[in-house]
């Protein structure tokens, strides 16, 4: 399945997807063919992307880490067939590799209408589900837990094989992922990220406890917005995975918290918040140095980014 033909025209614009897995890497890339190449990734266009990038040399860093996952997808798209769940999501799988596609459905469909009924989300986005060819799943491979991409024309969430076995774990994962497309969407791209992941642990109802004991008793520390957002930089070091997984699970004590005072269709109107400003505002905003969370938490909450910080970590005290 290749996507619609970018619009005549169309030229790289030297900038990275608004949220996923490559949003963190800046800088563009040097030299024409690797920009056409993940021009073409980012349309789903595989096939093209792995040609052109198939022809450039490929050195450690980026762009292997880009070569690798456009690999992965295009592996997958040579041998995939594709279904429609529902209006809003279809799903890309490979038949030979996948014989409980039945139940396969079924979870996905039920994960995303779960996450669009709890947060007042009923519009959704259009939404590719890609369970990953079983070869793609190698050392080298990019996000092999899974991951979402912000792509054309529709949004993109890749899951390995081995995930889709356990319904309950599967359907998890797939909260988590769809969440993300729903925090980009609805905040259009002006979350940070340690609100993505807020709100993706509450959809994924996954409550780190344990970690928030820790947090509480001060055994670890608790950051502030932009030090949380710097954690959860450069997913290839394996000697900040402590530092990121303690960014998870103090995420998850922000999204919890907010859900234990508003609920989850609250957290959609905080979403929308993002979204709904007028030019004045923006212009406020940049002349004062606020951040997009602030203004939206004041608006639809009554305080602000570091205000629902300090809160929430009297709420893991209380507890």
């Amino acid at each position: 399945m290749e996507t619609e033909t970018p619009p005549e025209g169309r030229q790289w614009a030297g900038k990275l997807p608004r949220y996923g897995i490559a949003s963190a890497y800046g800088g563009g890339p040097s030299g024409d063919l690797w920009k056409f190449a993940i021009d073409a990734y980012y349309w789903d266009q595989l096939e093209k992307a792995l040609e052109l990038a198939s022809g450039l040399g490929v050195t450690f860093g980026w762009q292997e880490w880009m070569f690798r996952l456009i690999e992965a997808e295009a592996v997958t798209r040579q041998v995939s067939d594709t279904i429609q769940v529902d209006p809003q999501v279809s799903l890309e799988h490979v038949p030979a590799q996948l014989h409980h596609i039945s139940q396969v459905t079924a979870d996905v469909a039920h994960a995303t209408a779960d996450v669009r009924r709890r947060f007042g989300w009923a519009e959704g986005a259009n939404t590719l589900v890609s369970i990953l060819a079983e070869e793609t799943n190698a050392p080298w491979t990019v996000g092999r837990a899974g991951y979402m991409m912000d792509k054309y024309p529709y949004d993109k969430i890749c899951l390995p094989r081995v995930s889709t076995h356990n319904p309950i774990e599967f359907q998890s994962v797939v909260r988590h992922e769809y969440a993300h497309v729903m925090v980009l969407n609805l905040s259009e791209a002006k979350a940070a990220t340690w609100l993505h992941e807020s709100v993706t642990m509450v959809a994924q109802d996954w409550m780190r406890t344990e970690d928030w004991g820790k947090f509480a008793h001060g055994t670890e520390h608790w950051l502030q917005p932009a030090a949380l957002n710097a954690a959860f930089n450069d997913e290839h070091d394996p000697k900040l995975f402590h530092a990121r997984s303690l960014a998870y699970s103090q995420s998850s004590a922000l999204g919890f918290y907010l859900k234990s005072i508003g609920g989850e269709p609250k957290i959609g109107d905080l979403l929308r918040g993002f979204a709904d400003n007028t030019n004045w505002t923006e212009l406020k905003m940049t002349l004062t140095g606020q951040t997009p969370a602030d203004e939206a938490l004041r608006e639809v909450y009554g305080f602000g980014e570091k205000e629902l910080f300090d809160r929430a970590l009297v709420w893991l005290r209380s507890k």
